[in-house]
């Protein structure tokens, strides 16, 4: 796969599907459903970059498009957006905090 982890991937979909599967606790707080959007449009950019060679390429030629800083771009959602939501949820959905910060902590 290149440069790119696999291990991280897999916990970006991880996170994806656990807020998937809690659609209904944030469905109503616009700001997170806005960093949502945003996680999961770079998510799928990454999932294509690390399966597709001519996409691996591509980035790897242009600096702009570069693999870091689309990673640094989805780990400052999860810092500035994810993690600060959830850190709120800690009392109030104890379940969806626990399985993010399971994710989360798995880095």
């Amino acid at each position: 796969m290149n440069s790119i982890n696999e291990h991280t991937i897999n916990n970006y979909r991880r996170i994806e599907a656990i807020c998937l599967q809690n659609h209904d606790v944030w469905a109503n707080v616009p700001e997170f459903r806005g960093a949502f959007s945003r996680f999961s449009l770079k998510v799928a950019q990454l999932d294509l970059i690390a399966h597709n060679d001519n996409a691996l390429t591509h980035f790897l030629n242009h600096p702009r498009h570069s693999l870091e800083k689309l990673l640094r771009d989805i780990e400052q959602i999860l810092l500035l957006s994810f993690d600060r939501y959830f850190d709120y949820l800690r009392k109030r959905n104890q379940q969806f905090y626990n399985s993010y910060s399971s994710v989360r902590s798995a880095d």
